[in-house]
């Protein structure tokens, strides 16, 4: 997989959705699991002035239970749905289909970016013990855990 950002810089980012559930009080001691999952897809946009570019939507779900409770009943739910464009400012033009190949590759940009968008909600929810991946590709390589969903 090529790393896009290598040939693409972030050129927008805007929120379009974002929805926080509560469903109950949850103290600050309270241990709980919280399932995140991120879902970005890429879709074709016409080049600007002979610039490639290409939008992404990436779409962040965060579901929160308590770990003796079945997860199908979340303590909170929190999505987050953001828009990004990235111009290629590098290489020759980068096909619609090379680009979908590799857009994997932009997580460890995208997940610091939602983190900045989610952490202030988390806190006003008293969540601060919910903690999101920065960078899943760059853990799973050291550690050989974790998943990762596109």
């Amino acid at each position: 997989m090529l790393d896009l950002l290598d040939r693409f810089a972030l050129a927008h980012t805007q929120v379009t959705r974002l929805t926080a559930d509560l469903k109950e009080i949850v103290a600050a001691d309270q241990p709980f699991r919280a399932k995140v999952e991120l879902k970005l897809t890429p879709r074709e946009m016409p080049t600007d002035q002979g610039v490639t570019q290409y939008q992404v939507t990436a779409r962040m779900l965060c579901r929160g239970s308590r770990e003796s409770d079945d997860p199908e009943k979340p303590l909170f739910e929190v999505e987050l749905i953001m828009q990004t464009v990235y111009r290629q400012y590098q290489g020759a033009p980068m096909s619609f289909e090379e680009f979908s190949a590799s857009h994997g590759s932009l997580t460890r940009q995208l997940y610091p970016l939602i983190h900045h968008q989610l952490q202030p909600v988390f806190k006003q929810f008293g969540l601060d013990q919910v903690k999101l991946p920065y960078d899943l590709v760059k853990t799973q390589e050291q550690s050989g855990e974790g998943r990762q969903l596109h």
